[in-house]
C-alpha cells in the first residue's frame, strides 16, 4: 500500500497545482472542447479548479488512508474511484449551469 501512498501523494501534488492554476483565471490548462460554449468564464475557472482542489483532498485522505493501513486495502482505491466519480459529476452539473 505505500507505492499507492506515494502515487497518490504524487497525483496530489499534480492536481493541487492545476487546480490552483486553473482557479485564478488561466483557462489554457481547460481543454478547448470544455470552453466551447462558456458564459462565464472567471467563473468557471474558479469552479473548476475548486473541483480539482476537491479531488486533491480526496487523495490526501486515500494517500493517509494506505500509508495507516498495516495490510492491503482495497478502500483507498474505491474511496479515489468514487470520489472522482464525484468530481465528474460535478463538472458536468457546472458545465450544464455555465453554457448557453
Amino acid at each position: 500500500m505505500g507505492i499507492f501512498g506515494i502515487i497518490m501523494i504524487l497525483a496530489v501534488i499534480q492536481l493541487f497545482a492545476a487546480g490552483s492554476i486553473i482557479q485564478r483565471g488561466n483557462a489554457s490548462l481547460i481543454p478547448n472542447f470544455l470552453l466551447e460554449k462558456i458564459t462565464n468564464l472567471p467563473e468557471y475557472c474558479r469552479i473548476f479548479g475548486n473541483r480539482l482542489i476537491l479531488l486533491a483532498l480526496v487523495g490526501i485522505a486515500c494517500a493517509v488512508m494506505s500509508f495507516t493501513s498495516v495490510e492491503f486495502s482495497t478502500r483507498p482505491i474505491l474511496i479515489f474511484g468514487l470520489g472522482i466519480l464525484l468530481v465528474i459529476v460535478l463538472l458536468i452539473l457546472d458545465h450544464k449551469k455555465f453554457t448557453k
